[in-house]
This record gives structure tokens, C-alpha cells and sequence, in this order.
């Protein structure tokens, strides 16, 4: 295809001119006819995005509103077992072992019940590291080097769920007290440093 010059202009006819004019103002209103059927594309894809994205919120709440269900139903159905044996005519004459006994097979209930969400217990040994990522820590001032930063026991167990802490154990560890100059023994760092 020949390429439109000056002098290829130059030497047309008015026909001809008004023949390229006519091809030159079809090729802008197919140009903007094309423009404007994208804008309308991309419209529907945005609203579609929008609308999935919105549905997509909804399961998501709707899966947590029905994990809480879940967790709720059975703390309720544990409550009720509690309310059963208060309110029953044993109660009153349950002796101090019974109690016991009761109390064993709740706590066994809720550590079932936080099994079945994927929480488990943890508890830290004395002689551990402390780990502030998982431990909250009360600290007793120690001058033995080899006992810094160590769990001396553990106050309330921790609780996990797929590997990430939810509530942190509480520890007491040793940390090593730092002296002044005259043999006096300072205020223990802080545990989570």
C-alpha cells in the first residue's frame, strides 16, 4: 500500500480528498464506537468483580458466624450438663469426692470442646527457655547466670490453635539481678527484655 505524501495529496482531485475524508471520519467513528464498547466491558467486569467480591464477604462472615454457632451450641450443651447435676436432688448430698469428680469431667468437657476447634493446651517445664511469644511472664531476681531468662514454673497454661498463640502462658522466670557498684542488688530487667 502506497503512503499518503504532500505530493500525493497535492495531485488529487476535490473527489478524491472528500473520498479519503469520508474514509478518514468512518475509521474515527468505528475508532470511537470501539472506545466506548471496552468502557462498557470494563464496566461489567467492575460490577462483576464488585458483586463477587460482596458474595464472597457474606460466605466468609457466614463461615465464622457458623464456627461460633458451633463453639456456642457446645459450651451450651456443657452448661446444661452443669445445671443438671446442680439442680439435681444429689447435689445436695454430694459429698466432697463426687464434687471432685464433677469438676474433673467439666474440665475434661471443655478440653474436648476447644479440641474440637483446634485449640490446644500448652505448658511450659521448669528449666525452659522463656519465649515472649508465648509466655507472659512474672519475674524472681536470681543471681545464678546459668538460671536467667528460665521458667521456674508455670502459673496457667497457654492456648494455641494452629500453631499461633491465642492466650499466652503465665510464667514465673528467673532473671538475673544486675548489681550496683557497692554490692547492692538493682531492680531485675524486665522479662520481655
Amino acid at each position: 500500500m502506497e503512503q499518503i505524501t504532500k505530493e500525493t495529496v497535492k495531485d488529487l482531485d476535490q473527489d478524491q480528498v472528500d473520498q479519503l475524508n469520508e474514509i478518514l471520519l468512518n475509521t474515527q467513528e468505528q475508532c470511537q464506537m470501539m472506545e466506548q464498547v471496552l468502557i462498557e466491558q470494563i464496566k461489567k467486569k467492575d460490577s462483576q468483580i464488585d458483586l463477587l467480591h460482596k458474595e464472597l464477604e457474606y460466605y466468609k462472615q457466614d463461615q465464622a458466624d457458623k464456627l461460633i454457632n458451633q463453639a456456642m451450641k457446645e459450651l451450651i450443651s456443657l452448661r446444661n450438663q452443669l445445671l443438671k447435676t446442680i439442680q439435681s436432688e444429689a447435689w445436695e448430698n454430694m459429698s466432697e469426692k463426687e464434687l471432685k469428680k464433677t469438676l474433673i469431667y467439666l474440665e475434661e468437657d471443655m478440653t474436648d470442646l476447644l479440641q474440637r476447634q483446634e485449640i490446644d493446651p500448652f505448658t511450659s517445664l521448669p528449666g525452659e527457655n522463656f519465649d515472649a511469644g508465648k509466655h507472659k511472664a512474672t519475674v524472681i531476681p536470681t543471681d545464678d547466670d546459668s538460671l536467667d531468662r528460665k521458667v521456674q514454673k508455670s502459673t496457667s497454661p497457654g492456648y494455641i490453635k494452629r500453631g499461633k498463640v491465642l492466650i499466652p502462658e503465665s510464667v514465673v522466670i528467673y532473671r538475673k539481678v544486675a548489681t550496683v557498684q557497692d554490692g547492692t542488688p538493682s531492680c531485675p530487667a524486665k522479662a520481655g527484655q
